[in-house]
């Protein structure tokens, strides 16, 4: 095992603390957020969008400072709308290139090859491509101690694929295609291992996988 603390990890150069950092916490979920300010249509790309709650559905999604000019910050601020797009294994390269510090009146849709679906009575843009795709609208938000923001929504509507759910509502995401970021930079597919039952004292887990 390797050791740091904070002082040998301030001593690494800023991009490779940034990625060694980033990867601790294993995988994360990778998504594209769909925005509009009601003219142009903006596509991020983001590994930080986290489950809160089931009743009522409410999730997450984690903004950098407001250091420069955040295009989907700015936009969910003044649509209160916002579309979250599973990542499918095929498009990570595309995803991702929606990281890039595009103008504001550039579409990334355009730009990275990404085609969009719009659906009737929503304001916002969705990912065709994407077999989970989410209706969110703005609710609140928490400043955290880095000055990073927390940015909290309620899943208005949702679409899900046929063949990634079953007849008991449960989510197969390799069914899904769905992929995992790790860090930065770097993407994965997603395998399932197993379905385990619900978990008792003094007992084995189970296997519930169909």
């Amino acid at each position: 095992m390797i050791e740091f603390d904070l002082t040998k990890l301030e001593a690494l150069p800023k991009r490779e603390r940034a990625h060694l950092v980033n990867n601790l916490c294993g995988l994360r979920s990778a998504n594209l957020v769909g925005t509009s300010d009601g003219h142009n249509n903006n596509l991020a790309i983001f590994n930080s969008v986290m489950h809160l709650g089931s009743n009522p559905p409410l999730l997450g999604i984690v903004f950098r400072p407001l250091t420069v000019e955040r295009h989907t910050y700015n936009n969910i601020k003044e649509t209160k709308y916002f579309s979250v797009n599973q990542i499918i294994d095929t498009i990570t390269n595309n995803a991702h290139q929606t990281s890039a510090k595009f103008e504001n009146k550039q579409s990334e849709f355009e730009s990275c090859n990404i085609e969009s679906l719009h659906r009737e009575g929503c304001v916002v843009p969705f990912v065709k491509e994407s077999n989970i795709q989410m209706l969110c609208t703005y609710s609140k938000e928490h400043l955290l101690e880095n000055d990073c923001i927390l940015l909290t929504a309620t899943i208005e509507r949702f679409w899900v694929n046929s063949a990634s759910i079953n007849k008991s509502y449960w989510l197969n995401h390799e069914k899904a295609s769905s992929s995992a970021i790790g860090g930065l930079d770097t993407y994965y597919k997603v395998s399932l291992i197993d379905r385990y039952s619900y978990a008792q004292p003094n007992s084995k887990p189970k296997s519930i996988l169909e």
